[in-house]
C-alpha cells in the first residue's frame, strides 16, 4: 500500500518516512487507534516504504520488484499475523499460517476493514478469536529465518490485544531479544488487553481518529459519493472509514439500532421489567458480534447526550431519528451517572467479547441503567 491511498493522517506519515530517511527505525512498534481509523493501512504503507528499492521523498515508488510484492501481500519478508478461530475452512487448531489464503484474499477485497468484517468472511460467526500459541510459534520461526530479499523482514500482528497469555509472553520474549534484521509492527486497539510488559518495549504510534474533512475526501475518491451524501455519512462514520464505508452501501444495521436502544431506554426508565425481559431475549437472538456492537452504539448516543448538556448541541453528530430523541433523553444523562453507565456498558462489552451468556449480561446491564435513569445530577 502506498501512503498516498491511506485516508489522512498527514503527520504521522511525515513522522514515520522521517525514521527511515533518518535510519532510525525502531525494532518493534505499535500503531495504537481506533478501528477502521487507518492505523493497520499505515503499517502496511510503512513497511512497504522501508523495503522499497527507489524511496520516494513522500512514499514508496510503487514500481520496484519489492513494492510489486508488497502490494500484493505476498512478499516474502513480509509475515501477517492476525486473529483465528473454528471456521469453514480450519475445523481444529486454528492459526494464521492456515488462513493465509483467505487472509490474502480478504486484503485484496478489503482496503479498510474491522475484526468483525475478517470473522464474517472466514465463516466463523460467533466464535472467540484469537491468536493464539501456534501462532508464537510460527512467529518465532519467522525471525529466526534468514531474509529472502529485502534488507527488513516485516512482521505485523494485527489485533495483538487477541493474544492469549501462552502466545503474549512468548512474543515477549523475541521483543527483548530482537533480530536485527526483523520489524515487528503491532497494530491495536485497546492497551488495556496487552500485556504491560509488552507495551513497554514498542515504540507507540498514536493514529488518532480521522477527521470528517478526511472521511470526505475519502469517501468522494474512493466510493466517487456526492459531497453532500459523504458529509452526510462522515458525522455518523465518527472517524472510522470502515463504517463509513459500509454506511454508504448499507444503512439497515444502524437504523435497527436506533429503534432497539430507544425502546430500551424507555423501558429502562419505566422499569417495566416483564418488557425488559422480552427485549432482552430480542437482542440476545442477534448474536455476539452484533450486541458488541449495539453497546458501543449506545456509548456513543451517551456520549452525544452530554455535548448536548455541557457543551452545545450543534456539536451533536446524529441523524434526524436520533436527535428528535435525544433532545428529550439527554436530560437524564448528567455528570451524576455518566461514569458510572459507561463503566457498565464497558464491563458488559468485555464480558460479552469474552462469550459470557447474553441474556445474562443483558439483564444485569438493563437493571443498573434501570437505577441510573433516575439518579440525581
Amino acid at each position: 500500500m502506498l501512503f498516498k491511498d491511506v485516508i489522512g493522517h498527514k503527520e504521522i506519515k511525515k513522522q514515520l518516512i522521517n525514521s527511515v530517511k533518518q535510519g532510525r527505525i525502531s525494532h518493534a512498534q505499535l500503531f495504537l487507534g481506533t478501528e477502521g481509523g487507518g492505523n493497520f493501512q499505515l503499517s502496511l504503507a510503512y513497511a512497504q516504504y522501508i523495503n522499497c528499492e527507489n524511496q520516494g521523498v513522500s512514499d514508496s515508488c510503487g514500481k520496484c520488484s519489492s513494492c510489486r510484492k508488497f502490494l500484493n501481500k505476498q512478499h516474502p519478508d513480509l509475515h501477517f499475523f492476525y486473529p483465528s478461530a473454528v471456521c469453514s475452512e480450519v475445523k481444529e487448531k486454528p492459526s494464521s499460517k492456515k488462513l493465509i489464503k483467505m487472509w490474502i484474499e480478504f486484503l485484496t477485497r478489503n482496503e479498510y476493514f474491522t475484526l468483525n468484517d475478517w470473522m464474517t468472511h472466514i465463516g466463523a460467526k460467533e466464535k472467540l478469536s484469537k491468536i493464539n500459541i501456534l501462532d508464537s510459534h510460527d512467529i518465532v520461526k519467522a525471525v529466526s529465518l534468514k531474509n529472502y530479499e529485502s534488507k527488513f523482514k516485516i512482521i505485523i500482528i494485527w489485533c495483538p490485544e487477541n493474544m492469549n497469555i501462552e502466545c503474549s509472553n512468548k512474543i515477549l520474549k523475541v521483543l527483548e531479544e530482537p533480530s536485527p534484521n526483523s520489524i515487528f509492527l503491532l497494530v491495536g486497539h485497546n492497551t488495556e488487553q496487552l500485556l504491560p510488559t509488552i507495551i513497554s518495549r514498542v515504540q507507540i504510534n498514536k493514529t488518532g481518529t480521522l477527521k470528517d474533512e478526511d472521511i470526505i475526501q475519502g469517501l468522494i475518491q474512493k466510493e466517487g459519493l456526492p459531497e453532500s451524501l459523504a458529509q452526510s455519512i462522515s458525522v455518523l462514520a465518527d472517524g472510522n472509514f470502515s463504517k463509513a464505508l459500509t454506511l454508504s452501501n448499507e444503512s439497515e444495521n444502524e437504523e435497527n439500532f436506533v429503534g432497539l436502544f430507544q425502546k430500551w431506554m424507555r423501558l429502562c426508565y419505566t422499569a417495566d421489567f416483564l418488557k425488559l425481559e422480552k427485549w432482552v431475549n430480542e437482542i440476545d437472538k442477534l448474536g455476539r458480534i452484533a450486541q458488541k456492537d449495539f453497546l458501543e452504539y449506545g456509548l456513543r448516543i451517551f456520549r452525544e447526550c452530554i455535548l448536548h448538556n455541557y457543551v452545545s448541541p450543534e456539536m451533536n453528530r446524529l441523524n434526524e431519528k436520533e436527535q428528535v430523541f435525544n433532545d428529550n433523553f439527554s436530560r437524564f444523562i448528567h455528570g451524576g451517572n455518566i461514569l458510572e453507565i459507561i463503566d457498565i456498558f464497558e464491563s458488559t462489552h468485555t464480558a460479552i467479547w469474552r462469550n459470557a451468556n447474553g441474556k445474562i449480561a443483558f439483564m444485569n446491564l438493563s437493571l443498573n441503567i434501570c437505577n441510573l435513569l433516575r439518579a440525581k445530577p
